[in-house]
Formats: structure tokens, sequence, C-alpha cells
């Protein structure tokens, strides 16, 4: 497990500000009209409070599902400083997003924030898809946000000897809490296992003073368009929407995401 997943206040940090993401997943769920969600890969409750708010069904329920015990507790201290309606519609659980199985199935289940491209294993992504599957309504929606591959950041890998250039790709600072964090990153990409290799390096400064520096390596699948695709079809799902962005237009080679949505057949 990542370091950032051990610190959700830095992991809060970093999605500062962000809102797109958020619009967007409780915008589908109101098109969708779904009363039973399931987010997997929940964090800290980022997105999973604002869905629990919305939609004008009082049936509504929402379920988050999260393996980092730390990001649940901040999740959970979020929950408790919520509304009571979204009290009574939210449940957190700790549980492994591939293999957990639920009492009754939902309409919608999500997986926002590249959180998918952890199962690293052509099995275990399987194993994945049918586990959502299983866990959907006849006519419910599974949907899975990857970022569109940047064939620019793994040019250097292919260079003899591979290089690794480190970029900045994230500056923000918390205001109130005086707060600064900096993210550099180092990118590898492993050609023959279709996996980016990441080093994060954080700093963060409090009043314009280093604090704390720490690295962080994880390994991401990097998905492509015909694969997710080929993973709803051969899991029984019907092709339903694929989107490039947070403003629901339609995927093209210039796309920062894409988000694709399969349905489960009625029969």
């Amino acid at each position: 497990m990542t370091q950032v997943y051990h610190r959700p206040d830095d992991y809060d940090l970093e999605h500062l500000g962000d809102d797109e993401d958020i619009y967007f997943y409780c915008r589908l769920s109101d098109r969708l009209q779904a009363t039973r969600i399931l987010e997997l890969g929940c964090g800290t409750g980022r997105i999973t409070l604002p869905l629990a708010e919305g939609g004008s069904r009082d049936e509504r329920s929402i379920t988050g599902i999260d393996s980092a015990p730390a990001m649940l507790a901040a999740a959970q201290n979020r929950l408790e400083s919520a509304p009571p309606t979204v009290k009574d519609r939210t449940t957190l659980v700790q549980a492994e997003m591939q293999s957990w199985r639920a009492d009754q199935p939902f309409d919608l289940i999500l997986v926002p924030c590249a959180s998918i491209t952890h199962i690293l294993a052509l099995p275990d992504q399987i194993a994945m898809w049918r586990t959502a599957y299983d866990n959907l309504v006849p006519g419910g929606h599974f949907a899975v946000e990857v970022g569109m591959p940047d064939l620019g950041t793994f040019a250097d890998s292919f260079s003899r000897p591979p290089r690794l250039l480190m970029e900045t790709d994230l500056d923000v600072e918390d205001k109130d809490e005086k707060t600064r964090l900096l993210r550099h990153r180092t990118t590898q990409y492993l050609a023959d296992e279709q996996r980016a290799s990441i080093r994060f390096m954080y700093e963060k400064l409090r009043d314009g003073r280093s604090i704390e520096r720490y690295i962080d390596d994880f390994q991401s699948h990097v998905y492509f368009p015909r694969e997710l695709e080929l993973l709803f079809l051969h899991t029984g799902f019907e092709l339903e929407a694929v989107y490039g962005d947070y403003r629901f237009r339609p995927l093209k080679s210039t796309s920062p995401l894409i988000i694709m949505v399969g349905k489960k057949p009625m029969s």
C-alpha cells in the first residue's frame, strides 16, 4: 500500500479544490436514477458523502469500500460531522474491491480516481469486473475511470539506456492551515507488463519552511480504451457510454480521461 494512503490528511491536501469529479459522479448517479450506490476505493469519503447528499429519492443509500484503515477512519470522521440524512444513507466497509460481496445488489457501482489501476494482474482485473457484475441488479451500471495513457511521459522509458525525468506535478496550498504540498514524480513504463512504475517525492511546507519529506513508490496498470471495452464485454456487460472528461464529452484522442460505463443486461 502506498504511503499516501497512510496519510489521509496529505491525500485530502492533494485533492484540495477538486470538485469536477464530485460534480460528475453526482450527475451520473442522478442520470441513471440510482438509489443503491457502491463506491469502490472510497478513500476519505471525498466523493462518497456528496453522493449521499444528492438525489431526490429518500431511499438513496451509498456504501463506500476501501482497504486502507487510515483512509476509512478519515472518512468516518468526516461522516460524523455530516448531516443526519447523510449519516443514515452512508455505510463504510473495509474490504478488497475485487472480492467483496454484497448482501443486496446495487443499481450503480463506481470506481473513481483511477483506483482501478492498482489492480495489476489480468486474473484479478477479470475477477474485479465479475464481482461488480455479480453485485449489480439486472439493468445496473458499472463505471470505471482511468487516465488516458500519456505516451509522451512514457517515451523516455524507451531510450537506451532508459531515462527517468523528474517533473513537479502538484503544488497545492491550504491557506487556512498555512500548509503547502509539493509533489515531484518520476515514471518508468514497463511495456512488457503494461505498467507504470511511479515514484512520488513529497515535500510539505508550513509558513514557507520545509517540515517533512517522504518518498512514495507504487505500481499502476496502464489501461487503454479497447482493453477496458474488452473487460466489460468479456464479463457480460453491455457497453453503454464512454466519456473523455468530467463534462460528459465523448472520448477522443486528446481526452484526459477514460470513463467507461457498462450495463448489466436485464435478462
